[in-house]
C-alpha cells in the first residue's frame, strides 16, 4: 500500500473549502515539490511508528518477538494459526482457500469464509518461514496502526494544510479504542484498515477536473483485490461509509457530483472489471465453494449508540469478556468509546469548519454510521453483504469522520488567528495561537488514552513438549485429537499446532464452518454428535452419558489413524478416567502428555460409563 504514496503525492493537498472545485495541478507537480511533500508523510510514519512500538515494547523492546503474545490462546491462537498455514499449503502443493489441517476428518475449513488475512500473510510469509507465525502476527499488530494512521493523514491533507492537525487526525484514527480494542487481541483483518481512507482519498480525486479515472479506477481496482485478501469486514464497511458520502454530497453539492459524473463512471467501471476478473474465482468460492457460510456468523446484536461518550464500568478489570478472547490486561474503554473531551472539541468547532462542504458531508456521514451501530439485530440480519457485520463495526467510519473532523477544527481556528492577527509582525502570537490549539485538541485524547495499562501485556507462547517432540514424527495421514478440545476459543491446540510447524491435522479449531442445518455457521447451529460430547468431555467429564461416550468412541473409530492427546495442565479433572472408560484402552505418558495411540485397523477395548 505505500506504493500508492506516490501517487497520493502527486496531487496538492487542499483545504476543506476547495473540496470541489478540484484544481488544475493534477500530476503535474514537479520533482523537487514531490520530494518536499513526502516529508510530512515520512513524519507521520515514523511517529505512527513510534507510538505503536511504545504500545508494543514489551514484545519488541524487553520482549522476543518470535515468543512474546497477548495470550496463547483464543483470538490470537487462531490467528497465528493462519499465518502459518498459508507458506505451508503453498510449500505443500494445496489450495490455501481450503484447508483440512483443522476440522480434520470433518470436512476442513473455506479460508474465505474466515478471517484468515491472506494477503498480510503472503507478505509476512519469509517472516513465518524463518521466524514462526508468532513473529508474523506480532510484526503485522506492529505495522497495522501504522498503516492505518498514514492513510488516514493522507486523507486528512484535503481537509487541512497544518501537519500537526493531520498528524492528530491520523493518530486518533490509528489508535481510536476500536483499534486497539482489535490490535490486543489481533484481529488484523480489523486493524489495517488502510483501505478506508484511501478509497475516500481517491474517490475525492475524482471530484477534480484534471482528474486521470482510468488510472484511479486501476488504483481502486486493486486496493479492493488487495482488501478481499485482507478482510471481507473492512471492505464492507468501505462501501457502505462511501455510499453514504455520496448521498451527503449530492444533496449539497449535486453539480459537483454531475460536472465529474463520466469520470466517477469510468473510473468505477475500470475498478470493477479489474476487480471481477481477479476475484472472480475466489468470490465463488467465498459465496458457494466448499465448508462455506451462508449468512450471519453469529446471532447479531444491536449496540448502543451512547457507548461513544461512555468508557464502560469496567475499564480497569482484567476479566470482564477479552481473557476468553485472548488479552489479559486492562481491556480499556468500549470500542465505540470517543469520549465527551474530543466530541465537544469538534461541536465548539462547528463554526469554523460548518461553511466546508467536505466538513459538511463527513459529520454527516458520521452521524449515519453512528446511528447504524444501533439498528435493531432482526432489521440487521436481513441486511444484503451486511449481515455479518457486527454493528459495533461501524465504530470504525465513525472515528475516521471525527478524526477528521478534529483535524479541520484545528485547521478552523488556525485560520481565524490569522485573521485576527494579520502581518509578520504578530507572527509570536499565531504560533502561539497554532501550538495552543493543537495542544488543546491533544489533550481531549488524555482521558481516552488514561483507561489504558501501557505498555500492552504480553505473556511468553509455550508449546507442550509432546507437540515439538513427537508431533512431527506422526505417520503421514495420522490426524490429532486435543485434550482440551479444541472449539471456539477454547483454541489453544491451534497456537500448538502452528507453532509446531503444521506436522499434522488437528481434530476441531476455531474456525466458521458450517453447523447442524449445513449453511449457517456453528455458533449460530450448534454441531451434534461427536462434536458436542468432545465438548462435553473437554469441560465436564464427569457429566458424559453412556450414549456420548458411544458417540465418541464411534467417531475415533473412523477417524483412524489418530492420536489422542490429552494435556494435563489443559484438561479438567477425571479426562483421563473418562477417556479411557471411553475406549477401554490404558494411555501411556509421553513428553508430558498421555497419549492413545489409535492406529488403522486397531481394536478398541470394553467400554466402561464413566464413573461420577
Amino acid at each position: 500500500m505505500l506504493i500508492v504514496t506516490t501517487q497520493v503525492l502527486t496531487a496538492p493537498e487542499h483545504p476543506a473549502v476547495s473540496l470541489p472545485a478540484g484544481s488544475s495541478n493534477g500530476t503535474g507537480l514537479q520533482e523537487p515539490a514531490r520530494r518536499r511533500a513526502f516529508g510530512p508523510h515520512a513524519v507521520a510514519i515514523v511517529s505512527y511508528l513510534a507510538v505503536s512500538l511504545l504500545l508494543w515494547s514489551h514484545v519488541w523492546l524487553s520482549g522476543n518477538p518470535a515468543h512474546s503474545i497477548t495470550c496463547n490462546c483464543g483470538d490470537p491462537s487462531q490467528q497465528i494459526w493462519w499465518f502459518e498455514w498459508l507458506p505451508w499449503a503453498v510449500a505443500h502443493g494445496h489450495n490455501p482457500l481450503l484447508t483440512n489441517a483443522m476440522w480434520a476428518r470433518l470436512g476442513g475449513v473455506n479460508a474465505l469464509s474466515n478471517t484468515s488475512w491472506l494477503l498480510p500473510a503472503a507478505v509476512l510469509s519469509p517472516v513465518t518461514v524463518l521466524f514462526g507465525p508468532v513473529a508474523s502476527f506480532n510484526l503485522a499488530n506492529l505495522l497495522a496502526p501504522v498503516l492505518s494512521g498514514w492513510a488516514a493523514f493522507a486523507l486528512a491533507g484535503r481537509i487541512t494544510r497544518m501537519t500537526g492537525a493531520r498528524l492528530l487526525a491520523g493518530g486518533l484514527y490509528a489508535f481510536s479504542p476500536y483499534m486497539l480494542r482489535n490490535t490486543v487481541i489481533g484481529h488484523i483483518g480489523l486493524t489495517m484498515t488502510a483501505y478506508l481512507p484511501l478509497v475516500l482519498l481517491l474517490g475525492l480525486r475524482l471530484l477534480e477536473r484534471n482528474a486521470r479515472p482510468a488510472r484511479i479506477g486501476i488504483w481502486l481496482g486493486a486496493l479492493t483485490i488487495l482488501q478481499f485478501f485482507t478482510g471481507l469486514e473492512v471492505l464492507a464497511l468501505t462501501f457502505t461509509t462511501a455510499f453514504l458520502g455520496g448521498l451527503a454530497l449530492m444533496a449539497w453539492r449535486p453539480d459537483a457530483v454531475v460536472r465529474a459524473r463520466q469520470q466517477l463512471t469510468r473510473a468505477a467501471v475500470v475498478g470493477a472489471s479489474l476487480s471481477a476478473v481477479v476475484l472472480a474465482y475466489p468470490v465463488w468460492f467465498f459465496l458457494a465453494g466448499p465448508r462455506h457460510v451462508v449468512g450471519p456468523f453469529w446471532p447479531v446484536q444491536s449496540e448502543n449508540p451512547w457507548q461513544i461518550l461512555s468508557a464502560g464500568p469496567d475499564v480497569f478489570s482484567t476479566h470482564t469478556g477479552l481473557d476468553t478472547v485472548g488479552y489479559l490486561g486492562r481491556q480499556g474503554p468500549n470500542t465505540d468509546y470517543l469520549g465527551f473531551g474530543i466530541l465537544l472539541a469538534v461541536a465548539l468547532s462547528i463554526p469554523v469548519w460548518r461553511r466546508h462542504v467536505a466538513c459538511r458531508v463527513v459529520a454527516v456521514t458520521a452521524v449515519a454510521c453512528w446511528v447504524l451501530e444501533a439498528v435493531p439485530s432482526q432489521q440487521w440480519a436481513k441486511l444484503p453483504l451486511l449481515s455479518g457485520i457486527e454493528p459495533i463495526r461501524f465504530a470504525l467510519p465513525v472515528s475516521l469522520c471525527v478524526a477528521l473532523l478534529l483535524g479541520a477544527s484545528i485547521d478552523g481556528w488556525w485560520a481565524a488567528a490569522r485573521r485576527k492577527w494579520p502581518g509578520e509582525r504578530q507572527e509570536t502570537h499565531r504560533r502561539l495561537a497554532r501550538t495552543a490549539t493543537v495542544v488543546l485538541a491533544g489533550a481531549a485524547l488524555i482521558p481516552l488514552l488514561d483507561t489504558y495499562s501501557l505498555p500492552f501485556t504480553v505473556t511468553s507462547a509455550t508449546v507442550p513438549a509432546w507437540f515439538d517432540h513427537q508431533g512431527s514424527h506422526l505417520a503421514p495421514g495420522t490426524a490429532v485429537l486435543t485434550i482440551p478440545f479444541a472449539y471456539g476459543t477454547e483454541s489453544r491446540p491451534m497456537a500448538w499446532q502452528a507453532e509446531s510447524g503444521d506436522t499434522f491435522a488437528l481434530i476441531g479449531g476455531w474456525a466458521f464452518i458450517p453447523g447442524a442445518n449445513g449453511v449457517d455457521d456453528q455458533i449460530v447451529s450448534p454441531l451434534r454428535g461427536p462434536v458436542a460430547a468432545l465438548r462435553i468431555l473437554g469441560r465436564h467429564p464427569s457429566k458424559l452419558t453412556t450414549a456420548q461416550q458411544d458417540s465418541i468412541r464411534s467417531a475415533l473409530e473412523r477417524w483412524r489413524p489418530l492420536v489422542v492427546v490429552l494435556v494435563p495442565h489443559g484438561a479438567p479433572a477425571g479426562a483421563v478416567r473418562a477417556l479411557t472408560d471411553t475406549l477401554g484402552l490404558r494411555p501411556s505418558w509421553s513428553d508430558g502428555a498421555w497419549v492413545w495411540n489409535l492406529r488403522a485397523g486397531s481394536r478398541l477395548g470394553p467400554m466402561t460409563p464413566v464413573r461420577t
